[in-house]
């Protein structure tokens, strides 16, 4: 509707003025959200959370302080024909993480490592998971054989289950010495 031609420019000037404040109101919202992710990330940083998700994340990809135990394991079944497959890794929330693997994809054959944050915390979470807190346990029942191998700080278990129990059972046995051997 023009009034003396003047109408169609109170419109468009009340349309610039809104468009403008809703850019302006955009920046303005962007820019607190981007502040408060970087004050998020500092406070990562400050309080080591940062540091710690990436402790675990390296944990957990089997590098770090671990990954040298990790390939040595890996290196020791790969060179008896074994493939470690189907990795899963747990933490602990104690400074401590699992690794299981299945022996060529089979479950009924699964080897765990179990790496501690000291010896002392290794021998009672053994004892609490599987009842024995020794450096080497034989305990077998009708459904399978689990045999563990520890020293210092880490403990490798080895469970076969089923008509297969024997099938590993010497080179895991040597592979599990060599990689504790490797331990100071």
């Amino acid at each position: 509707m023009r009034v003396g031609g003047k109408g169609l420019h109170l419109r468009s000037g009340r349309m610039k003025s809104v468009l403008v404040s809703m850019i302006m109101a955009l920046c303005v919202l962007s820019q607190v959200a981007c502040s408060a992710s970087s004050v998020d990330q500092e406070r990562k940083i400050y309080t080591r959370q940062a540091t710690d998700e990436g402790i675990v994340r390296a944990k957990s990809q089997g590098h770090g302080l671990n990954g040298p135990l990790i390939q040595e394991l890996d290196g020791g079944f790969a060179a008896k024909g074994i493939k470690l497959m189907n990795n899963m890794s747990a933490d602990d929330g104690e400074g401590g993480i699992s690794y299981m693997y299945l022996l060529n994809g089979s479950g009924r054959h699964i080897v765990k490592v179990h790496i501690f944050s000291d010896d002392r915390t290794r021998v009672a979470r053994m004892n609490e998971m599987y009842g024995n807190d020794g450096d080497q346990a034989v305990m077998e029942n009708g459904l399978g054989k689990t045999t563990i191998r520890s020293k210092a700080y880490v403990s490798l278990v080895y469970t076969a289950s089923g008509g297969e129990k024997d099938d590993y059972e010497e080179d895991v046995m040597q592979v599990f010495q060599h990689v504790l051997k490797q331990l100071k």
